[in-house]
């Protein structure tokens, strides 16, 4: 069975991120849903979702991604897909989502801030 943590940071009211880390597919996709749509609720511009630590996402993933980006331009907002590694940035790019999704800026990003990259590590087990 896989899993995945949402965890949500507010920063502004306008602005949150929230942290993935796990496997998205049909067993956790609902959950990755419940957790963006809450976000969704509270912020008035941009959520963030970081996606560095998550190692596999499968079309129900994407599907959460693509339904949560039409809710937010509904209501004048963005989704922006933040960091995806390698495994997940195929497949935005595989179904030819990458720009829908703002998940890739002519292909490159910038890395992870130190505080994003030490939650992920304590979230995996891992050193920061």
């Amino acid at each position: 069975m896989t899993s995945i943590r949402a965890t949500t940071f507010y920063g502004s009211g306008s602005r949150a991120t929230v942290f993935l880390v796990g496997e998205i597919d049909a067993d956790t996709a609902p959950a990755v849903g419940a957790a963006v749509e809450n976000c969704l609720r509270r912020v008035t511009a941009v959520v963030d979702i970081e996606l560095t630590g998550v190692s596999f996402c499968d079309a129900s993933g994407l599907n959460v991604f693509l339904a949560a980006a039409l809710d937010a331009a509904a209501g004048g907002r963005r989704i922006r897909l933040r960091h995806a590694t390698p495994a997940v940035r195929r497949l935005f790019d595989l179904t030819g989502t990458a720009s829908l999704l703002d998940a890739a800026r002519n292909g490159a990003s910038v890395p992870p801030s130190s505080s994003a990259r030490r939650y992920i590590a304590g979230a995996t087990g891992g050193s920061g």
